[in-house]
């Protein structure tokens, strides 16, 4: 019974984190992530952002190669723009009216990498239980609800040894 609740509440965990879209506000020369309130989006490989235009003309413009961007548009109030990441690895992106100062990156990885390494291993499981209890925006919050808790160590444990 106990191994058959764990097993559902591990795959239910995991399929919430991987069916999320984060949202990022694009205002008066700014880019905003709900989850950390900064110009820089943290999520794992098959998630989804969306831009969503408050105020301002302005453009969300790859840096690198892969190929996303959404156009200036004028009518900025309410329009929004979706992209799907399917590959770990950072995405720095601009507008570009404004290249200089709004500016943004999405940093995607594997479930479970805490530390980027496109590894899921002991220094990914030592920094979630190091830090289990914290609240807020941080990299360890692997399931993205503002808090480090048993949900993000199932998460690091369910992928421990993916990517190695």
């Amino acid at each position: 019974m106990r191994t058959t609740v764990l097993a559902v509440l591990t795959v239910s965990i995991l399929s919430c984190v991987s069916a999320q879209v984060r949202e990022v506000t694009v205002g008066n020369f700014f880019f905003q992530d709900a989850y950390t309130n900064t110009s820089e989006t943290v999520i794992d490989v098959g998630m989804t952002v969306r831009w969503v235009w408050q105020a301002g003309s302005h453009t969300t413009t790859r840096v690198n190669t892969v190929s996303w961007g959404a156009p200036i548009n004028s009518n900025a109030c309410c329009r929004s723009f979706e992209f799907t990441f399917t590959q770990a690895g950072d995405y720095p992106y601009y507008c570009s009216p404004h290249r200089s100062f709004m500016t943004g990156v999405v940093k995607v990885r594997i479930p479970g990498d805490v530390d980027f390494s496109d590894c899921v291993d002991d220094a990914d499981l030592l920094a979630v239980l190091f830090n289990f209890g914290a609240t807020g925006a941080r990299y360890m919050d692997v399931n993205y609800d503002s808090i480090v808790d048993d949900a993000d160590l199932l998460i690091v444990l369910f992928n421990f040894g993916s990517g190695c």
